[in-house]
């Protein structure tokens, strides 16, 4: 392995606090470790099971009701590998009104702060075969949750309750290893954070009016109605997949509609009360999207970046210049753009795009194998003639 990519095989966490919650009651045959993440809606803490040795991720989170919408269906999940396993929930733990929910343990963080390291010690570009790999496991889990697709149900099963995640995006999908390949290709992902996911009713979307993270919405969706549903689930994943390669994704600056409003206005359309992350949310789900090819030229310019009528996309540009995407298949550019689609009815629903993703990949990895082998044979024919040469 590349010796400048060994920090990368040491497992990491996420914040440094080392001081558990004083009024935790968790079993005494845990330990407490550290705290993993902490938001506005509790933490995750890292504990360890003494008896067997076992690290687990523990989620503290508000009860609202006997047992939370995310246990539930954590519960009734059958196990996948690609979605975060569950392992057990405690009532009024640490606290009266809070739960902890006990998750399996992700060593390596998550997809950001892999990525954010990963791509500066390996000069921003991710291999083709990080990306499938990466595709796949993001498609997989939405096929369970959609439409209850695995290897055991391949057409899904029969009266399967549709779910949908409605905050898919690089920060909830957790590292559990990275395995053995330099090219990151054997990577272990699982898909977490179930804290807005819920069962998905046609009727009545996104029915506790979630934002969510607006920049990661799909072009359907508006701020007045917050429609999320499964195909908004599989615009967020492909979403990875396009900035996984651009370093942008297919949200537009919001800085330029925003900056476009005022213009022509002197006042905001929203209260100035509204905290600023809310009021960047407003502006990410105004801003228009637009779905750059990975199957391009790296040196080939993208006229959609020059001009929204209002200035330049600076951020992508200074990315397209200076850290230019791969040049991808167009097998993979295919699937992602599947994925991409703007209009939802376009759009390939998950089931129907992990199977496109699984012959595509299983293509592209035949193709490699081919390769090696000639290597290889070319490699023993010079051997063998230098040794030809020698006697």
């Amino acid at each position: 392995m590349p010796s400048h990519l060994n920090s990368l095989r040491q497992p990491h966490s996420i914040g440094s606090a080392d001081t558990p919650n004083p009024a935790i009651n968790f079993p005494k045959d845990h330990e407490f470790n550290r705290q993993l993440q902490r938001g506005s809606q509790g933490c995750v803490d890292k504990w360890t099971h003494i008896p067997s040795n076992t690290v687990i991720a523990v989620k503290i989170i508000q009860c609202t009701k006997r047992t939370p919408d995310e246990v539930v269906i954590h519960q009734e999940l059958p196990p996948h590998e690609s979605i975060i396993g569950y392992l057990g929930y405690y009532e009024d733990q640490p606290i009266r009104k809070r739960g902890s929910l006990i998750l399996e343990y992700c060593p390596f963080g998550d997809l950001y702060d892999f990525y954010t390291r990963a791509m500066k010690e390996n000069n921003y570009t991710c291999s083709e075969a990080f990306m499938w790999s990466v595709y796949s496991q993001l498609i997989s889990a939405l096929a369970l949750l959609h439409r209850g697709i695995d290897a055991q149900y391949p057409q899904g099963r029969d009266g399967w309750r549709p779910i949908v995640h409605q905050d898919i995006k690089f920060e909830n999908v957790l590292v559990k290893s990275l395995g053995s390949k330099p090219d990151w290709s054997k990577i272990q992902l699982k898909l977490g954070d179930f804290g807005m996911t819920t069962y998905y009713d046609p009727a009545n979307p996104n029915s506790r009016g979630y934002i969510g993270t607006a920049a990661n919405w799909s072009p359907e969706i508006t701020w007045e109605t917050k429609r999320l549903t499964p195909a908004s689930d599989v615009w967020a994943a492909a979403s990875i997949i396009h900035e996984l390669a651009h370093d942008f994704g297919p949200e537009v600056a919001f800085k330029l509609t925003k900056d476009k409003w005022f213009l022509e206005n002197d006042e905001p359309p929203y209260p100035d009360s509204w905290p600023k992350d809310v009021k960047n949310s407003y502006w990410s789900s105004k801003a228009p999207r637009r779905v750059i090819p990975i199957n391009l030229d790296p040196k080939e310019s993208v006229p959609i970046l020059s001009d929204y009528g209002i200035g330049y996309e600076r951020c992508a540009l200074h990315c397209r210049k200076h850290w230019p995407s791969l040049k991808y298949s167009d097998a993979l550019n295919d699937c992602m753009m599947a994925g991409l689609k703007i209009s939802p009815d376009e759009r390939s629903e998950s089931g129907k795009l992990l199977r496109q993703i699984e012959a595509e990949h299983a293509e592209f990895m035949f193709k490699n194998l081919c390769v090696e082998h000639d290597r290889a044979i070319a490699l023993d024919r010079n051997e063998s003639d230098t040794k030809g040469e020698s006697l």
